[in-house]
């Protein structure tokens, strides 16, 4: 499976799913965790469905993270 990066940056409420160093881009992001293209993309639909158009700080950001992580590990679990 091919996992990225994923990092947030809190006070320009930007997301970037990277394979790449964030060093070099103007915003500056904080590092969450990794995952597949897939997991990234159900990540945002919660995170549209929690948010919309809302702010969201980081400890928000990471918990739901977290417990996105988790779940989509339990589900790989399943079918090992």
């Amino acid at each position: 499976m091919n996992y990225r990066g994923v990092y947030f940056d809190e006070y320009n409420q930007k997301v970037r799913w990277t394979a790449n160093s964030t060093s070099d881009i103007a915003y500056s992001y904080q590092y969450v965790g990794s995952m597949t293209k897939v997991e990234f993309d159900l990540f945002i639909e919660v995170l549209w469905e929690l948010y919309q158009d809302g702010a969201i700080s980081l400890n928000e950001f990471r918990e739901i993270f977290g417990d996105l992580r988790d779940f989509c590990d339990r589900i790989k679990s399943l079918v090992k």
